[in-house]
């Protein structure tokens, strides 16, 4: 995908103020894989981390946290700005992605974590805390 991989991102995150992080969670992405093969969800990973990478600032840090996972570093931040950017996230990622002679759609979980001192792994576990969080009301019908 061209971004961060998880320790890239812990070292970044090491060396980042106060702000918030984002953890990231594609909805429907195992149907891509199964109904299209793992070359079609290579390809989903891809273009999301495109679309993630085109939405954040310069100064913001995309990475990858495995499958299909992902976090957003955004320093100096403040809680509007990161839920701001949740927004464009969520825009960008669920536009349909073009496959072949297809197209599938895949939806974006996200949890917010932000603080005024400085990001730490506390920070990612608060924004994985957060995910869930709105995994779940989605589950109940409820738009996080």
């Amino acid at each position: 995908t061209g971004l961060f991989n998880r320790p890239a991102f812990f070292s970044a995150l090491a060396g980042s103020d106060h702000g918030a992080v984002l953890y990231c969670d594609l909805d429907r992405f195992k149907p891509v894989n199964d109904r299209h093969g793992h070359a079609a969800g290579e390809e989903v990973l891809q273009e999301v981390a495109r679309r993630m990478r085109a939405s954040v600032r310069e100064t913001d840090v995309v990475a990858r946290i495995g499958g299909d996972e992902f976090a957003v570093i955004c320093p100096s931040s403040t809680a509007a700005d990161a839920g701001l950017l949740a927004a464009r996230l969520r825009e960008a990622v669920e536009r349909p992605i073009a496959i072949g002679d297809t197209s599938v759609q895949v939806g974006i979980s996200i949890g917010i974590a932000h603080t005024m001192d400085r990001l730490d792994a506390g920070s990612v576990a608060d924004a994985d805390r957060a995910l869930m969080a709105a995994k779940a009301a989605r589950r109940a019908g409820r738009q996080p």
